[in-house]
Order: C-alpha cells, then sequence, then structure tokens
C-alpha cells in the first residue's frame, strides 16, 4: 500500500514539473510575441506557474499599440 502511494506522488510530481516548464516555455513565447523579453516571463512564470500566462494578456502589445488583435 505504501509503494502505491510513493509511486502515485512520482507521477504527480513528474506531470506538475513537466506543466511548470510546459508554462515557463509558452509564456516566453507569448511575451515575445507581444514584444516583451522572454526571460522576463519565464523567471515570472517560474514563479507564478500557469498564471503568467493570462497575465501577458493584461499588459499592452508592444508591437501593434493597443489595437487588440489583427
Amino acid at each position: 500500500m505504501s509503494a502505491d502511494i510513493a509511486f502515485d506522488a512520482n507521477i504527480l510530481f513528474a506531470l506538475l514539473t513537466i506543466v511548470a516548464i510546459g508554462s515557463m516555455y509558452l509564456a516566453g513565447r507569448i511575451a515575445e510575441r507581444r514584444g516583451r523579453r522572454f526571460t522576463v516571463w519565464a523567471w515570472i512564470a517560474a514563479f507564478i506557474g500557469p498564471l503568467a500566462l493570462p497575465l501577458i494578456f493584461l499588459f499592452p502589445n508592444r508591437h501593434r499599440g493597443n489595437a487588440g488583435y489583427v
């Protein structure tokens, strides 16, 4: 029974690690497309996780001003 719990915890840890790394990469790429620095937003995503993704969209797009979507 104890081995099953440890195995489940390891799977959960691996999944959360993959999600965290994925959100760092995605946040950096989205920020880069919006005229912001990749590394800054990757670090922000490292600290606050996937919450960085909606946060990027609250800042104006530097390439097109505040025009919105094209």
